[in-house]
């Protein structure tokens, strides 16, 4: 039983705080002492539990999944404000820029060209169409006719 959850420890020891870890190992040495009374040896009750490596995979994995639904549920009771939203958002100083603002929505920009504008959407029609002048000029086979 000590080897098992020698093994158990040293398996989950930087992937959970010490405090989960000692719960953890809590519960298997409660389950196997309980099993053990049940008149089982240790060695049917290690085989039945199977590879401590596995079984630390298991855990951990049941950690993350909960943690991710507290964080869910917590995003749930207090949504996030315009200034954390764009405190995410890693905007360069130059190139493409994304704000998201709290009555307005989202600001998208190219530089000082704000791309979700009427006259952001005519630029873009503008150089699409060039780029198309540009390549039935260059080739003229992709013209119909």
């Amino acid at each position: 039983m000590e080897d098992f959850l020698y093994v158990l420890k040293m398996e989950l020891d930087g992937k959970l705080t010490q405090e989960q870890i000692a719960h953890q190992l809590d519960l298997y040495r409660n389950y196997i002492i309980e099993e053990m009374g049940k008149n089982k040896t240790e060695e049917q009750v290690l085989r039945k539990l199977g590879d401590p490596v596995l079984i630390c995979k298991l855990i951990v994995e049941s950690y993350e999944k909960r943690e991710k639904q507290q964080r869910k549920e917590e995003e749930k009771k207090h949504p996030k404000t315009a200034e954390e939203i764009n405190a995410e958002i890693k905007n360069p100083e130059h190139g493409l820029h994304a704000e998201f603002k709290e009555n307005e929505g989202w600001d998208i920009r190219l530089g000082r060209l704000k791309l979700n504008s009427w006259y952001g959407t005519l630029i873009i029609l503008g150089v699409v169409l060039l780029v198309f002048v540009i390549l039935s000029t260059l080739f003229p086979g992709l013209r119909r006719g």
